[in-house]
């Protein structure tokens, strides 16, 4: 399998436009995969009829008529809160309805560390029940610091000890939480315990972060790319463009969608750039 037929387009980056849209976009630009985010605070207000069976067959819908499939989910949500475990649940129940694999997920405050571990240790069973599995994503602000450098992770997994548990890594998320390391080194330590990748560039600004097409950042994409070019791994361009974090990392949400002007020249940039350094490996 190529290496674009292993990526998708995560919603986020469409945030406040019409799905069928968004969808038809994505087919345009010649990617086939999707990856629906449905991650608290990022995209809007979350209610339980999103992560409904009858919700997922809509979705199921839109996605054959754009001739479109998914097997990736964007669920973050805190995974220490007092009703994680079932609110958790909730979205392992959706992706099984959806036929999708890997539940991609930020963790929680480090303070929490203790509760979380925990939680994911009856969540990875309730996963691999449901044929899913659960890819705990390094943070970029402190509200998900429980996971920040690639060693919180892999020390996680270690403790889950659950094959239905592994990394989504998001080298962009680094940038603002771990400034003081190297996103491609952080990426290179994640990968081999990668079920799943997320893809986003940062440029830093005096007073923020914000999400420009890949390879207009900071971030030395080019190992990564090769990497993910010669491994079976699915990843996606996870680049929430409505959005951009203060300086202490804090995120903030654009009163206003992104233009889809603006959303399709980044993507169809951020393709090409994959496809060039795809060449290379």
């Amino acid at each position: 399998m190529s290496i674009i037929d292993r990526l998708a387009i995560n919603t986020a980056i469409f945030d406040g436009h019409d799905l069928k849209t968004s969808l038809k976009t994505i087919n345009k630009i010649g990617v086939s995969r999707v990856e629906f985010a449905f991650n608290q605070g990022y995209v809007g207000q979350l209610n339980s009829d999103m992560f409904s069976k009858n919700h997922a067959q809509y979705l199921l819908g839109l996605l054959e008529k754009e001739k479109l499939s998914t097997n990736a989910l964007g669920c973050t949500m805190n995974l220490a809160s007092p009703d994680a475990i079932e609110e958790f649940m909730m979205r392992i129940d959706f992706a099984h309805h959806l036929g999708v694999t890997f539940l991609n997920t930020c963790t929680g405050p480090i303070a929490d560390r203790h509760t979380i571990i925990n939680n994911l240790k009856v969540l990875s069973e309730y996963a691999e029940e449901k044929n899913c599995v659960i890819c705990i994503e390094n943070g970029g602000d402190h509200n998900f610091n429980a996971f920040a450098t690639a060693h919180d992770g892999v020390r996680i997994l270690s403790e889950v000890a659950h094959p239905a548990l592994a990394l989504n890594f998001d080298p962009g998320n680094s940038v603002s939480l771990v400034p003081n390391l190297s996103p491609s080194e952080e990426a290179k330590i994640a990968l081999p315990f990668c079920r799943h990748f997320h893809l986003k560039d940062v440029q830093v600004h005096d007073d923020k972060f914000t999400f420009p097409v890949l390879g207009e950042g900071i971030i030395n994409y080019e190992p990564i790319i090769q990497t993910l070019a010669n491994r079976e791994l699915f990843f996606s361009i996870e680049k929430p463009l409505r959005m951009y974090r203060r300086k202490d990392t804090y995120p903030i949400r654009g009163r206003a969608p992104e233009s889809m002007e603006t959303i399709i020249s980044v993507l169809e940039k951020s393709v090409v750039f994959i496809k060039e350094l795809a060449k290379k490996s």
